[in-house]
């Protein structure tokens, strides 16, 4: 279809004045259950060193950035639109000196090794280059005890609903807690909620050791 395509296209790379005035608040609107899973799984504290991978509409970054105090949250993404959204949104909100904007992939994290405490993604393993090379990556700049949470459809949902006809990459959930763990990451529990008007969303929890 038609506006399936459209939305594929744009939910994987935000851009034009669709992306810029329409897919944010989208993106915010249709993640909210699922970002509200990943944040209290993340449980995020005030000190903390965050990293959030493909923040689309930033709703979840910058509820993160408001509970920072002495920590900082540093936002990946590869949409233009995107991050000039978000840069905007962060001056309004005065959370600028708590959040940074990056331009990059999952693949090549512009980080130094070690840097973070906690890191999150949601609705974005869809579209990394590659998982192990993405996973590969994260575990590098994370903090030993450094907690990675996910958020995503299942591979049946993604099938049933004409996604992976669009350009999704399907991953069953066992197969993503498993490139976890073989890269380091103890699982610590995997959430789900109902997603309407049928299916599932996860949000997986690890622990790099």
């Amino acid at each position: 279809m038609i506006w399936q395509r459209l939305l594929a296209r744009q939910s994987r790379l935000p851009s034009g004045l669709i992306g810029r005035l329409l897919i944010g608040s989208y993106l915010d609107r249709v993640n909210a259950e699922i970002n509200t899973l990943v944040y209290e799984a993340l449980a995020p504290e005030p000190q903390q060193r965050v990293l959030e991978v493909g923040f689309g509409g930033a709703d979840l970054l910058f509820r993160i950035a408001a509970g920072l105090d002495r920590g900082r949250i540093e936002g990946l993404e590869l949409s233009g639109e995107m991050l000039d959204n978000a840069r905007r949104r962060a001056a309004r909100l005065g959370l600028a000196d708590k959040a940074g904007f990056h331009a990059g992939s999952v693949d090549a994290l512009p980080f130094a090794d070690a840097s973070f405490d906690l890191a999150c993604s949601v609705h974005t393993i869809y579209f990394w280059p590659d998982l192990e090379s993405g996973l590969t990556e994260l575990a590098r700049v994370f903090k030993p005890g450094g907690r990675l949470v996910l958020g995503f459809s299942t591979d049946t949902d993604l099938r049933r609903d004409g996604w992976t006809e669009q350009g999704f990459q399907a991953y069953p959930t066992e197969v993503i807690v498993e490139s976890c763990r073989a890269l380091g990451f103890e699982s610590e529990r995997l959430d789900s909620i109902p997603r309407n008007p049928r299916g599932q969303v996860y949000a997986y929890r690890g622990i790099r050791a």
